[in-house]
């Protein structure tokens, strides 16, 4: 378990979804902060910094690639590491964005733990540096 000082941001339209992956990061102690869209998570993202944002694509109201893109035109925000989550192929969307790690949904568990430790180690907020 982590100590709770690492803070994930969990953005997905999908209650049930939203739900799961902030309880699965919860228990492997990690600080969660949930939104159900883009807009959303540019709100939370105001009042809170996180370490990580894990984020659908596909949403209502502001979806992935604009929420991307607001981030990265964020001077305050464009270093915090993002993970994209689709149902679509996500291969083509990792042509698209090759810098961007992305998750096939239903994903495993496991390898999504390791993704989000693997950006959380490679970010220096993160790290405190």
């Amino acid at each position: 378990m982590v100590p709770a000082t690492e803070t994930v941001l969990v953005v997905d339209d999908e209650q049930g979804i939203l739900e799961a992956l902030a309880d699965l990061l919860r228990e492997e102690g990690y600080r969660v902060l949930t939104a159900s869209h883009g807009r959303e998570a540019l709100e939370r993202m105001a009042e809170v910094k996180p370490d990580l944002v894990l984020t659908d694509w596909m949403m209502p109201v502001l979806d992935g690639p604009a929420l991307i893109e607001r981030i990265l035109q964020d001077p305050s925000l464009r270093d915090i590491p993002v993970l994209g989550m689709s149902a679509v192929d996500v291969n083509g969307l990792k042509r698209l964005h090759p810098a961007m790690e992305f998750l096939q949904k239903p994903f495993d568990i496991r390898a999504l733990m390791k993704l989000v430790r693997r950006s959380l180690d490679a970010n220096p907020r993160a790290r405190g540096g």
